[in-house]
């Protein structure tokens, strides 16, 4: 299965999005190595128009990229965790600036409440986690984090249908 990230970095630079890109990307979500060709089929259009559409898209942004959905599960990645993190407000990019480089961390969320940062990991096993949490997030200095472990995923969507 192949996800594609369709949604632009800020919503005020959201580019209208006609049928005919909705039909696109609804499309290309559910395969995301589908041909300029056989898109063009399935939406009774000629080949160079979705190519056209599908580049405007890319360049404004709301086609991010292309990329290959695994089973994490399957792939050896036993260990799953949400992080929940309070950090002093003048901290926050910075924190979430670092996190990105941390191995295994999945998504990176900016949320409001008690804690200001939501990370999602996934690591091979507890003990890893346990590892990555002493070594790479304790020196973040985050005023105070809470682990959940995920003990089972119910669903994991890949696709939004763009309507």
């Amino acid at each position: 299965m192949y996800l594609l990230n369709i949604f632009s970095a800020r919503e005020d630079d959201a580019m209208k999005i006609d049928k005919m890109n909705k039909k696109i990307l609804n499309i290309l979500q559910q395969s995301g190595r589908m041909t300029y060709k056989d898109v063009a089929k399935k939406i009774d259009r000629a080949q160079s128009t979705v190519r056209d559409r599908i580049g405007i898209m890319e360049e404004e942004g709301v086609i991010k990229g292309y990329t290959v959905v695994i089973n994490k599960k399957k792939a050896g990645l036993d260990c799953y965790a949400i992080i929940k993190c309070k950090v002093d407000a003048d901290r926050i990019d910075e924190v979430a600036r670092k996190l990105k480089r941390v191995e295994n961390v999945l998504q990176i969320y900016h949320t409001d409440g008690e804690y200001q940062l939501t990370f999602l990991i996934a690591t091979w096993d507890y003990d890893e986690l346990k590892r990555i949490l002493k070594d790479r997030i304790a020196p973040l200095k985050i005023k105070d984090y809470e682990t959940i472990i995920i003990t089972e995923s119910i669903r994991e969507m890949a696709y939004v249908d763009i309507h």
